[in-house]
């Protein structure tokens, strides 16, 4: 983590996963505007998504495994097919609210 990162003084974490959006050489390598990241954020955000049901797993941008069942797998892939919908109109349209949609809502309790 990088000195001037508000997360370099932080001595654990609550999540497992760590998102940045740079990655600096100096003296050595340190991470730069990074954030703690939940596995559901992951799923939801992190990139491509393939569920293999035979294995109980869930690869997230061809390299994050997470365990879990081919269930939880198509909960969570309809969950993200609507998400992208609704940030797509969203972006084609910024006045339209999507913060009252039943999906929203769920990302929030998840």
């Amino acid at each position: 983590m990088h000195p001037s990162s508000a997360n370099f003084a932080v001595g654990s974490y609550s999540c497992p996963w760590i998102v940045f959006h740079d990655l600096v050489r100096t003296s050595k390598p340190f991470l730069r505007d990074a954030t703690e990241c939940s596995a559901y954020a992951l799923l939801l955000f992190g990139g491509s998504m393939e569920v293999q049901a035979g294995a109980g797993l869930i690869v997230v941008a061809g390299w994050t495994r997470l365990t879990a069942n081919a269930q939880i797998g198509a909960l969570i892939g309809g969950l993200r097919k609507r998400v992208d919908e609704l940030l797509d109109k969203k972006v084609e349209d910024p006045t339209v609210s999507i913060a009252g949609t039943t999906e929203m809502r769920i990302i929030v309790k998840i």
